[in-house]
């Protein structure tokens, strides 16, 4: 009897956690919905021992123990890569995905609503390397 019991109190636990992270996955997608993203792509989590145990992030400092979630938005040609830390509030611009490279965006800009990206994409600002390579003016 026991053994049944603590088999349905593991797949309890098994279940609840995948569903909180889903939810978690589920909510920065809504996040950058509400930012006024549309083109959205699957959320994704990325934790690795093997990178330096922190990474500077504009004003925040991102250590490896975090859970970061990542998720790809596609704007005028150019695929974004957004992050955020699981259960802290605010995002930022991580990476451009371009001919098979994914170069750091300069200065890592905070919560970005799709109006602030369209005028970052075409403003002055650092870009990173094959910028040009992907950036469509005209297209959506």
């Amino acid at each position: 009897m026991n053994k049944k019991v603590t088999s349905v109190l593991l797949a309890l636990g098994c279940a609840a956690s995948l569903a909180a992270c889903s939810s978690s996955d589920d909510k920065f997608v809504e996040e950058l919905k509400a930012a006024g993203f549309s083109n959205v792509g699957e959320p994704r989590s990325e934790s690795d021992s093997k990178k330096k145990k922190s990474k500077k992030v504009g004003k925040r400092t991102v250590k490896t123990s975090d859970k970061v979630l990542e998720a790809t938005v596609r704007v005028k040609g150019c695929d974004l890569e957004f992050e955020k830390v699981a259960g802290q509030s605010g995002y930022w611009l991580d990476e451009l995905h371009v001919n098979g490279q994914e170069p750091d965006w300069p200065g890592y800009p905070e919560n970005l609503k799709q109006a602030d990206v369209v005028a970052l994409l075409a403003g002055n600002q650092p870009k990173p390397d094959g910028f040009k390579d992907c950036y469509k003016p005209n297209e959506a």
